[in-house]
């Protein structure tokens, strides 16, 4: 029995990240290689134990979660770092024509795959390639020029390219093949117990003294929030993935710190499975945003795909309940949607997801095609529009902004930043945290 008791309030965390500083990084004519090395001293010990919602990954890492495939097995070309700064990772420099259409790519040459192969340009290209169909739809072509290093060539200018690059969907595999062979700082242990997954640190990295600071990570499957919260108040686990509200007060009431950061994640709205068709033109006018903001601890949302940290976010006002708006009873159910760091990456994501239903809406994607090639005020205006046709249509309703937060235990130490773009310091708790 969980005791109840007052929560002291959710304490969040400075993202620093400024409203152009994602954006800013993006801007890259010349070559931009990866910088700065953690100054605190740190000793690598102990194992971190992870308590997650989804199922633990075995033989296919592609649709993994991100703390166990970006953050700890695999890598990407880029990352984005929990300050907003744009480094490379498999990609050690980078640079583009000045139209941002062809883009030249260098990989490191001191990153190794777990069983021992070095990176190269057809191991890279493969693994992209799984992706022009989705994130990389409008790549035009990906060819090696030598064995470290690719070209690749877009329809129209894109100078935010290499942020896309460190989505954690893009990650490295040899061959292009997603086993769970990677080239992260930790390799899938041959020691496995029934129900976990077992990673242990690899004997040597290029990101050693940077990264990296646990012996071996665990992660176990629990799907039920009152699941993680009974093993992380037991010590059974060191971190979970978010709570509710009801139960992340329970954790903070317990004495647990937990990290909250606002970046562009959402908290979407949708009828039970089963309910009246009928009712579903009432949903965005039925819910009590600021009320579900505020228990979120977030902000009231329009209905489109942007949020916070995007510059282009419109001021759109948000639909006030409607008392007449009836649900017949039902209580919406309600689920984090992650978006991108980018414009144009959350926009593909959420046409290729959610808001699949707008995906052939001419004016829509008009919009879009001139905010690809247009710079300013220019650009920010064909982004609102886009976003008052999604809120217009309402495919999908948006009831809140919410902050990533992080519950853990006590003994998890972490720097000053952490990432705003999804709990967990952006799925890279594993490689940037360390135990106090």
């Amino acid at each position: 029995m969980i005791r109840r008791r007052p929560a002291p309030p959710l304490r969040r965390l400075d993202s620093r990240v400024s409203r152009r500083g994602l954006l800013g990084a993006g801007v890259l004519a010349g070559v931009l290689a990866a910088s700065g090395v953690p100054l605190q001293a740190r000793t690598r010990t102990g194992t971190l134990r992870i308590g997650l919602a989804g199922a633990l990954p075995r033989h296919d890492w592609t649709g993994a979660p991100a703390v166990l495939a970006q953050g700890a097995v695999h890598e990407t070309l880029t990352e984005i770092r929990a300050t907003g700064e744009l480094v490379g990772e498999l990609a050690q420099a980078w640079e583009a024509t000045p139209d941002a259409r062809l883009w030249h790519i260098t990989l490191r040459r001191d990153a190794l795959f777990h069983d021992g192969r070095d990176v190269r340009s057809s191991d890279v290209l493969a693994s992209l390639a799984r992706h022009l169909g989705g994130l990389l739809a409008h790549v035009t072509s990906l060819e090696a020029q030598g064995p470290h290093a690719l070209r690749v060539t877009l329809p129209e200018g894109d100078p935010d390219f290499p942020l896309l690059l460190a989505d954690p969907h893009l990650i490295i595999g040899p061959e292009g093949t997603l086993d769970g062979t990677g080239t992260g700082l930790y390799r899938v242990s041959d020691r496995q117990a029934p129900g976990l997954l077992r990673l242990d640190r690899v004997a040597s990295h290029w990101k050693d003294g940077q990264a990296g600071w646990f012996e071996a990570v665990e992660a176990v499957s629990l799907p039920a929030p009152l699941q993680r919260l009974e093993a992380l108040l037991a010590g059974d686990v060191d971190v979970v993935d978010p709570l509710p509200p009801d139960l992340l007060r329970e954790a903070l009431a317990a004495g647990f710190p937990a990290t909250a950061v606002q970046g562009n994640r959402q908290l979407h709205a949708r009828l039970p499975a089963g309910a009246d068709p009928a009712l579903s033109g009432h949903l965005r006018h039925a819910l009590d945003r600021a009320a579900i903001a505020a228990d979120w601890s977030g902000e009231p949302a329009a209905d489109h795909p942007l949020g916070p940290l995007h510059p282009a976010l419109a001021l759109l006002s948000v639909p006030a309940p409607d008392p007449a708006a009836s649900l017949g009873g039902l209580s919406p159910i309600l689920s984090a949607w992650e978006g991108s760091p980018t414009e144009e990456a959350t926009f593909r994501r959420a046409l290729s997801g959610p808001w699949s239903a707008l995906n052939g809406d001419p004016t829509l994607l008009r919009h879009l095609a001139a905010a690809r090639v247009t710079e300013g005020p220019e650009r920010a205006a064909h982004y609102a529009a886009a976003q008052v046709l999604c809120a217009e249509r309402a495919p999908v309703v948006v009831a809140a902004h919410i902050p990533a937060v992080t519950l853990h235990a006590p003994g998890l130490a972490h720097h000053a930043a952490v990432s705003p773009l999804a709990p967990l310091d952006g799925g890279r708790l594993a490689e940037r945290w360390w135990f106090a």
